[in-house]
């Protein structure tokens, strides 16, 4: 499964990856609650350790910081121990064109200009589409109730 931002992360096939996607409209309750019941399970037959990945795009990073800092509180109150791995990453993005119209630019000084030079130029034309590509923040940050070197080779570690 992915999802913004997300790739299947080849460094956590030892684990049991569970992926979450944080929106402007996700609810904060909902979304701390679904990751202390992820990190409170035990692990399965197979016996793989659960690490929860939560990732939002730039415009609702401080939702996933504030999700974050609550988990970290509730598990603390809890006596449970985490690791936390916070990634920067980017994705390209279609964006709207901006539909403003161009200021012609004044000659300084309102002095004629050598009409020769103005041969040896063309105007560009109107950028075409309604869209224009851009590449866009994203942040994914992992907990984990066991440290995964993985993650601390590429993004460091915060333990709590």
């Amino acid at each position: 499964m992915t999802g913004i931002g997300q790739q299947d992360d080849t460094r956590l096939l030892k684990y049991r990856h569970v992926q979450l996607n944080v929106l402007s409209s996700t609810q904060i309750a909902s979304r701390t609650s679904k990751i202390i019941s992820h990190l409170e399970e035990q692990p399965g037959e197979d016996g793989k350790p659960t690490v929860v990945s939560l990732t939002a795009r730039a415009n609702a990073a401080s939702k996933l910081i504030s999700i974050a800092e609550i988990v970290k509180r509730d598990l603390a109150a809890r006596d449970i121990r985490c690791y936390q791995y916070n990634a920067l990453d980017s994705e390209l993005a279609d964006i709207p064109r901006d539909r403003r119209p161009k200021q012609p630019a004044d000659p300084v000084g309102g002095a004629e200009e050598d009409e020769e030079s103005d041969e040896a130029f063309e105007t560009m034309g109107a950028p075409t589409g309604p869209t224009k590509k851009r590449s866009m923040p994203v942040m994914t940050i992992y907990f984990s109730k066991v440290p995964i070197k993985e993650l601390k080779a590429d993004y460091d570690e915060q333990r709590q």
